[in-house]
């Protein structure tokens, strides 16, 4: 990816996750980044274009992250702390929502392409999280009732709702992250 391209998507992300996908147009990125709008439409030919490699930029993030984890800790509450700070990094960051939440507003304007790069997204996040889950249980570091299947779609919704209500008061955020550790028996939390 070109520096231009590069540029266009940080902008892209930032707004999207303040306003949502239908909250921007081209020109919204044109104007701040000193360009026309043709020259956003070279590198993001429609703004479909545009959506799916947001999505695929988070899928990659996510990828790298989980990589990072497995190759430096064995430690299932270490792995799901780093998941619940990425899942939570932006709002601190800005008061962003997560790219999933966003998603999930917008879904029923969203073409097609996108809902599908979104499915797989979500996929990864919950597939990921329930291993965690199930790894933690396991290993005497997690008590949860249920299957980690539930718990991880549990804790999926807690953490996108969790953002929500921080646009309200931000100290929830700390709280509810607080009470899902303390949920899962989280030991010398």
């Amino acid at each position: 990816m070109n520096e231009t391209a590069k540029r266009i998507l940080d902008l892209a992300e930032a707004l999207w996750l303040e306003r949502g996908f239908n909250g921007f147009s081209y020109q919204h990125l044109a104007e701040p980044l000193g360009m026309r709008n043709a020259a956003i439409h070279y590198h993001y030919p429609t703004k479909t274009d545009l959506g799916v490699a947001l999505i695929a930029r988070f899928r990659r993030r996510f990828a790298r992250s989980t990589a990072q984890w497995q190759e430096t800790t064995a430690d299932p509450w270490l792995k799901l702390e780093g998941y619940i700070e990425l899942l939570t990094f932006n709002y601190a960051d800005a008061e962003r929502l997560c790219p999933t939440g966003v998603l999930a507003v917008d879904w029923a304007t969203l073409p097609e392409q996108m809902q599908d790069e979104a499915r797989a997204f979500m996929q990864e996040l919950y597939d990921w999280c329930a291993s965690v889950l199930r790894e933690g249980a396991e290993k005497g570091y997690f008590r949860f009732a249920g299957s980690a299947e539930d718990k991880a779609a549990l804790l999926l919704a807690t953490l996108q709702g969790a953002l929500q209500l921080a646009r309200f008061r931000p100290e929830w955020l700390d709280a509810i992250k607080t009470q899902v550790r303390l949920d899962l028996g989280a030991r010398g939390q």
